[in-house]
């Protein structure tokens, strides 16, 4: 894409950053909307919790896939199309009246969330001069993080006096006026080295160097949501913390999640993504290897945490723009592609994550899910250490 090296942040990367805010708010505020949504359709609390992995399923599919497979598009038309598919996908949840039609609306929004992320990612960096490409990825998903930090919290509380149907139309408004954001303020330039071959594109999300790339993304995430999934229960049953400190302590960690963000942006400008990336992977693994003897400790736990909310946070642009950067050597072509199988990896590594971390509460506890998660992040250490290694030689 040829668009203006600017140093400055333009203005329709902050139109991304409010479009993933909704993103980020969709995926995450029906957790806290679960009861509600179960009581007005009359099935179990169990089967609506199926809203949430749909909706990450899509994601997960759209992001790599369907991005690769719309690469004769322009980067406007597939952010405009991604946005349109989210927000009419939102509008049809706020008028499901059964499951299935609740899980289909869900399963299509998700599929514009992973499309979006990964070309919003990629277009970013283009928008930018070089050195501020973390900068600005870490703009675009800022959204996200604030969306965690703030809007989970608000919607949540909004769910208490409206109705679900009302918080997802709400959300439908917001994807509303980021297309029209879009639509104003986004170039449409050409794409320029980007490949038109929709085969090309699905040929290199099968760069070895890209899946090594991703790979790391999934352990780091497999890492921080093994125990991150069951924070509530590990603070209620073992750390002592009645309901209310638990909600503090989520927006404790939603707020760290967002200044990480931040910081993770700035660290990779400065230090280059693979540096930022191991340092955000080795302070994981010292934070989650602490909280094994912290448990029972409230305020260390309180400190755990918000450290552990910072650095999940500070890998987004850390490892997106490490997967960019090697599309752009390797794949030049791809980027966009290249972008969404980072954001599959996200997606996976969350959802991987909560599988193994219902595993080894199973077999050995709440507490040993801080020892699970740390060896997941020493493993994704190791595969950086030798990927660095072999790009020397």
């Amino acid at each position: 894409m040829t668009t203006p090296q600017a140093r400055s942040i333009p203005l329709v990367i902050y139109v991304f950053a409010l479009s993933a805010f909704a993103l980020g708010f969709t995926e995450f505020v029906t957790i806290g909307l679960v009861s509600d949504i179960a009581s007005d359709l009359k099935v179990d609390v169990g089967q609506v919790g199926a809203a949430v992995a749909t909706y990450a399923i899509g994601a997960t599919i759209g992001a790599p896939i369907l991005t690769a497979l719309a690469a004769s598009w322009s980067r406007k038309h597939l952010l405009l199309a991604a946005m349109i598919v989210f927000t009419v996908g939102n509008f049809l949840v706020g008028l499901s009246g059964d499951l299935t039609s609740l899980l289909a609306a869900r399963f299509g929004s998700g599929l514009g969330h992973g499309v979006f992320l990964a070309v919003a990612s990629s277009a970013a960096t283009r928008l930018v001069a070089p050195e501020r490409a973390g900068s600005a990825v870490a703009v675009v998903f800022g959204g996200l993080t604030l969306a965690l930090a703030f809007g989970v919290p608000i919607g949540t509380f909004l769910g208490g006096i409206w109705s679900w149907q009302t918080i997802f139309m709400g959300v439908a408004i917001c994807g509303a006026i980021g297309v029209a954001g879009l639509a104003l303020l986004m170039p449409n330039a050409k794409d320029g080295g980007e490949a038109k071959d929709a085969l090309h594109n699905l040929l290199a999300l099968f760069d070895r160097r890209l899946l090594g790339a991703a790979f790391i993304t999934v352990l780091a995430y497999t890492g921080s949501f093994c125990l991150f999934s069951y924070i509530s229960p590990l603070l209620i049953e073992v750390t002592g913390m009645n309901l209310a400190w638990v909600s503090t302590m989520m927006l404790v960690y939603g707020v760290a999640a967002a200044i990480g963000n931040i910081i993770g942006g700035r660290m990779t400008d400065r230090l280059g993504p693979d540096k930022a990336v191991m340092i955000v992977l080795v302070g994981l693994a010292l934070v989650l290897a602490a909280m094994w003897p912290a448990v029972h400790s409230v305020p260390a736990m309180a400190a755990l945490i918000a450290a552990l909310g910072a650095l999940t946070y500070a890998a987004v642009p850390a490892m997106q723009a490490r997967v960019i950067g090697i599309a752009e050597r390797h794949a030049p072509k791809a980027l966009a592609a290249a972008a969404g199988l980072n954001i599959a990896g996200f997606n996976s590594g969350i959802a991987l994550g909560s599988l193994v971390g219902g595993g080894v509460i199973g077999g050995w506890g709440l507490t040993a899910t801080a020892l699970v998660g740390t060896g997941a992040a020493i493993a994704g250490i190791a595969v950086l250490s030798f990927q660095r290694n072999e790009s020397r030689t």
